[in-house]
C-alpha cells in the first residue's frame, strides 16, 4: 500500500517515507491510515522515523515505529 492509497480503510495500515528530509534518508514507516489522514490535514505536520525530529520541532505523537511532529519545514518546502 502506498502513501495516499484511497482504498485504505479506517483500521489499515499505510506505509510512507519518512519526511525528515534528509537526503540520506530511505527509512519507511507504518502508522494507521486514520493518523495519516489526519496529519495530512495539517500543512504543519510531518510524520518520521523514531530519531529523525528536527530541531525546533514538537512531537505531537510519539510511537514506537513513528513520529508525529509539528514544524514549519513543510510548509517551506511546500513554497
Amino acid at each position: 500500500m502506498g502513501e495516499g492509497d484511497q482504498s485504505a480503510g479506517v483500521g489499515s495500515v499505510v506505509e510512507i517515507a519518512c519526511e525528515c528530509g534528509r537526503s540520506a534518508c530511505a527509512e519507511v514507516i507504518a502508522l494507521p491510515w486514520c493518523v495519516y489522514e489526519e496529519a495530512q490535514k495539517e500543512p504543519r505536520r510531518l510524520l518520521l522515523a523514531p530519531g529523525h525530529e528536527l530541531p525546533g520541532a514538537s512531537a505531537l505523537v510519539r510511537c514506537d515505529s513513528f513520529v508525529v511532529v509539528s514544524s514549519e519545514e513543510r510548509l517551506r518546502r511546500r513554497i
